[in-house]
């Protein structure tokens, strides 16, 4: 069977003739290898990414690249011309701005204006509760006697010394000098001449027994209530009832009956203390004993501040300064004077001269005032007790004429 045979029988097949065949002769001859669909994929090479990436002016949104999926050939009706493959299509890359967050508050964060706030609703309800305690207490009695207080913002400036000498020579006519151990180093007794294991204002407060009863005599007719040496039993008690009352020393002193023109010097310890604070709270005259060093006049500023402070002590009490141990044949203390006078300015009552004279009394258990001879110490501590005393005379004048 030929060629002609078989289209014979195709057209016959479809009830035609093969007459109406014809036979044309393709006059192009296709060289080229059939079209295969296979799957490709586009490397593009950073350089190129980053050039195409600069010449873009404004963001195109890209399509997602979806691998090619094989086409089986017989699903194909029309083979189209395949256009070049074009070039991938990259978005342009804006600068990265972080998203701006709001700092996340942490527990500490929370916790913190919270604590500050209820410490102030604490800090209210104590200050009320002081207030309405102060209101509660009786007024604190005001005591007849001139009451003058030694303190010191620091130790070995000679305070006691300078008590002693004060309680021995400072007297005011028909009255008695009354020295009054705040320290519970208890060494007052000693500059006074008196013997060693006597009983003192401690024991008599635990027993409540009148301090009058507890009286020692020592120089010049002074009379001393020595602290005493106290058990730790007796010195919490002590404590515990000047924290408790802080009029507490007012009261032992009115129970005394103590007159208008007796004198109660009051030797307290160095620095902020209970006994400072009783001390201030009933004194009139209030002397702070200092030295011309470096250390003291800096020590000037916490004693500043605890004598400033609110209702420390009465607004009629007057403050004064006294610089003791002044060495004038030092230079450096002859500066340390004058700028201690530029600032005391008309506070500085007294200058007490360093002289042995003192510590060798205090050796041999005698009055150094009995006979000052030529200590300029002694001198001294005479000349600032005759001016305490005109003080002293000028505010009782002041109290007799006040309506």
């Amino acid at each position: 069977m030929n060629r002609t045979d078989d289209i014979s029988n195709l057209f016959s097949r479809f009830g035609a003739s093969s007459a109406s065949y014809h036979e044309f002769e393709s006059q192009f001859d296709y060289q080229g290898t059939a079209l295969s669909l296979e799957k490709t994929s586009v490397v593009v090479e950073p350089a190129l990414l980053t050039e195409i990436v600069a010449q873009r002016a404004a963001p195109v949104l890209l399509e997602p690249q979806v691998a090619g999926v094989p086409v089986r050939a017989a699903a194909l009706s029309v083979v189209s011309a395949v256009a070049p493959a074009a070039s991938p299509v990259v978005p342009a890359v804006e600068p990265h701005r972080p998203p701006i967050q709001a700092p996340l508050m942490t527990a500490t964060d929370v916790a913190t204006p919270l604590r500050n706030l209820l410490a102030e609703v604490v800090l209210a309800r104590q200050a009320q509760t002081q207030a309405l305690h102060a209101q509660a207490q009786p007024r604190a009695p005001k005591c007849k006697a001139h009451i003058v207080a030694l303190v010191s913002p620091k130790g070995g400036v000679g305070k006691t010394t300078l008590g002693a000498g004060l309680a021995s020579s400072l007297r005011m006519d028909g009255g008695t000098t009354l020295a009054i151990d705040l320290d519970p180093q208890n060494a007052l007794q000693y500059h006074l001449g008196i013997e060693h294991g006597v009983t003192g204002l401690g024991s008599a407060s635990e027993t409540e027994t009148l301090w009058n009863d507890r009286l020692q005599q020592g120089f010049a007719g002074a009379q001393l209530l020595p602290h005493g040496v106290l058990s730790d039993e007796e010195h919490d008690a002590l404590q515990s009832a000047m924290g408790v009352d802080r009029h507490w020393l007012a009261w032992q002193l009115d129970r005394m009956g103590l007159g208008e023109n007796d004198v109660v010097i009051l030797d307290t310890p160095t620095g902020r203390s209970a006994y400072l604070e009783q001390a201030l709270d009933v004194a009139d005259q209030v002397i702070v004993v200092t030295t011309a060093d470096a250390a003291s006049f800096i020590a000037l500023d916490q004693m500043d501040r605890l004598l400033g402070a609110t209702d420390a002590r009465p607004a009629s009490s007057v403050c004064s300064y006294v610089v003791n141990q002044f060495d004038a044949d030092r230079e450096f203390s002859r500066d340390m004077l004058e700028v201690l006078k530029r600032r005391l300015g008309g506070q500085l009552l007294g200058v007490i001269a360093l002289d042995n004279t003192l510590g060798e009394a205090l050796a041999y258990g005698h009055d150094p005032l009995a006979s000052p001879g030529s200590s300029v110490a002694c001198q001294d501590v005479l000349l600032l007790s005759e001016q305490l005393k005109a003080r002293l005379m000028s505010a009782s004048s002041a109290k007799i004429s006040a309506p």
